[in-house]
């Protein structure tokens, strides 16, 4: 339910800032943002915006003035945001053969709600990505994440990170949370029943979720996710594409946890 205090705000333009760009009571706009606000959406003084810090804080504030390439804001509400899940979800995604596949995925997990974003490269990734090109790449996937982060009123901006391995994502999550990998060979374990065996037995703390390419992990790659702490699980009875499955395992996830569905 949305309260009429929360409904104007609600349909307010929303940008993100550094937090070191707040002044007290007041916000100085420039770059990108700035030219947005001036010249495509023609913003007037006393125009009325939503701020997030990227820390989960959102500032409601009002124009009072503008430069040629600056805007003001005096802030006159802070709150904390509830538009974030209450815990940190990472999704590691088999890069796609086809790149606007990814930049599909890339888009609806940080409409979800993942906080980090990690292309990965397995066995039967068929696409090769030099280190420049990945960076490249990896600057193009962080901009989507911005945007869509600013359409779905996020409160944080997903991290994107540069296309890794598997053994590299393995050692660089921490070992008190949830790993998920959903596998066509596991027929036993679903994802559902695995969310509400973690939940009956403490306190989620995070989770991850690895999503393998066209092709899917081979045993080898299972096995040494096993290993380091994942659960394979089933999505179900049918093989989803590779973006739909990691679409639809994040959609699960955020629906066990409750920040989906109402």
């Amino acid at each position: 339910m949305i309260f009429k205090g929360e409904l104007v705000s609600f349909f307010m333009n929303r940008f993100f800032v550094d937090p070191q760009q707040i002044n007290g009571t007041r916000v100085v706009i420039t770059g990108g943002d700035a030219h947005h606000i001036i010249n495509v959406l023609r913003l007037k003084l006393g125009s009325r915006i939503v701020l997030s810090d990227g820390e989960n804080y959102e500032y409601e504030g009002i124009i009072d003035k503008l430069g040629s390439d600056s805007v003001s804001v005096a802030i006159e509400v802070m709150k904390r945001s509830l538009s974030e899940p209450p815990v940190d979800i990472i999704l590691a995604q088999g890069i796609t053969k086809k790149m606007d596949k990814f930049e599909l995925v890339v888009q609806k997990a940080s409409e979800l709600g993942a906080v980090r974003i990690v292309p990965l490269v397995t066995e039967r990734t068929v696409v090769e990505i030099a280190s420049e090109k990945g960076e490249r790449r990896r600057e193009r996937w962080q901009r989507i994440a911005l945007e869509a982060a600013k359409q779905s009123q996020r409160a944080r901006i997903p991290e994107v990170d540069t296309p890794t391995d598997m053994e590299s994502f393995l050692n660089s999550i921490p070992r008190d949370i949830l790993c998920i990998i959903p596998w066509e060979g596991e027929t036993a374990v679903g994802i559902k029943e695995i969310l509400k065996l973690e939940k009956e037995k403490r306190e989620m703390a995070g989770a991850a979720l690895i999503i393998g390419p066209e092709g899917g992990f081979s045993k080898e790659e299972v096995d040494r996710a096993r290993r380091a702490g994942a659960v394979p699980v089933s999505m179900g009875p049918r093989i989803l594409r590779s973006e739909t499955a990691g679409i639809v395992a994040l959609g699960i996830l955020m629906y066990e946890l409750g920040d989906l569905g109402g």
